[in-house]
């Protein structure tokens, strides 16, 4: 009975981790090209994917989300190719809810107000907002290795504990993607 027991337990937060992993693929970042002139970094970017089913239903039945997307310019370390000195930052935040009566999704980036039909219109309404990115950026040296890097994170719902425990395990609502990163390149003064 307690093999059982534990078994069934097991498996359980085993599905539960499966599923939230599955959930973490969503969003991406591509970068088309990169271009640096005049101190002035620019990059023809977008976001690639869906929003989750679960994040759109959260928001439908009232629920606001905070999406960020997060841009760092870094010096590349030439051992491990990873960033280490920030170069230049730009972090764009939208806010994403629900009008029913509109039966429309409004999406709000600084004082700006923008109207989508369909949730798959989300992302293609951010992308417009956000690409080209431009970053003001001046080079130590000559010629300076960089890394251009994004990351996306969605927030709907923060519960603290004891009622956020089980967020640990499964969280359909929130979603932070990982660091990905561009290929070394170098910027070079004029």
């Amino acid at each position: 009975m307690k093999k059982s027991l534990y078994l069934y337990l097991l498996s359980s937060i085993l599905v539960l981790f499966s599923a939230s992993s599955v959930n973490a693929n969503k969003l991406t970042v591509i970068f088309n090209e990169n271009i640096y002139k005049d101190d002035l970094f620019q990059s023809d970017l977008s976001i690639s994917g869906d929003i989750s089913y679960d994040t759109i239903e959260a928001i439908q039945n009232g629920i606001t989300a905070n999406m960020f997307v997060t841009f760092q310019l870094l010096r590349s370390n030439s051992l491990f190719a990873q960033g280490r000195n920030l170069k230049g930052e730009k972090v764009y935040s939208f806010t994403i809810s629900y009008d029913v009566w509109e039966n429309s999704f409004i999406i709000i980036n600084d004082k700006n107000t923008y109207y989508v039909d369909k949730s798959s219109d989300i992302i293609g309404k951010i992308n417009e907002i956000i690409s080209p990115l431009s970053i003001r950026v001046e080079p130590d040296h000559e010629k300076e290795k960089v890394i251009f890097r994004a990351r996306i994170k969605i927030e709907t719902i923060k519960l603290y504990p004891p009622l956020g425990i089980f967020l640990i395990f499964f969280d359909p609502w929130n979603y932070q993607s990982g660091w990905i990163n561009t290929d070394v390149f170098t910027l070079e003064k004029s």
